[in-house]
């Protein structure tokens, strides 16, 4: 009885510890599914690997099918929230009339410090393969170490700091 009592143990704890660790990996994707990114989506004119892009002059951008949108101008710069690392932007550059004169669709993935670059629509339009530059308001942290320690008063010092006064 005590051989079969031990191996139902052993299964009991081996389907416990196979449970917690798909709950561990659960929780992981979860976590990597539904993070929220602050992402900043340019308009303005921007150079990558040497080439100069002209910003959009008016156009409707959508991501990931929304049916609204949001409206930018040459010089805009607007921060969205994206849940998730894979994304499709959706640019229509568009006339004064909103007639559409040109739609491209981009897939992109979150796989960047979005803090530190933002996302180009001008590349976007441009159909460049580098779509990412560099935000100006960002700087990395600087590691200040803290101040020195204050030196100890050496033994041959004056005690009275007034020389005597």
């Amino acid at each position: 009885m005590s051989v079969s009592g031990s191996s139902i143990k052993a299964r009991r704890f081996l389907i416990r510890l196979l449970t917690v660790a798909c709950l561990v990996g659960v929780g992981f994707l979860t976590y990597h599914l539904g993070k929220e990114f602050e992402v900043i989506i340019d308009n303005a004119p921007v150079s990558v690997s040497g080439v100069r892009y002209e910003a959009m002059p008016y156009g409707r951008i959508f991501i990931d099918g929304d049916t609204k949108g949001f409206d930018m101008w040459a010089g805009d710069r607007v921060i969205k929230k994206m849940a998730g690392k894979n994304h499709k932007l959706t640019v229509k550059v568009l006339n004064e009339d909103d007639s559409v004169l040109k739609t491209i669709e981009r897939e992109i993935t979150l796989d960047f410090n979005p803090k530190a670059e933002m996302l180009s629509v001008s590349a976007i339009i441009a159909e460049s393969s580098g779509i990412l530059t560099p935000n100006p308001f960002y700087s990395e942290p600087v590691f200040v170490p803290d101040a020195s320690p204050v030196p100890s008063p050496k033994e041959d010092a004056p005690d009275d700091i007034f020389g005597g006064m």
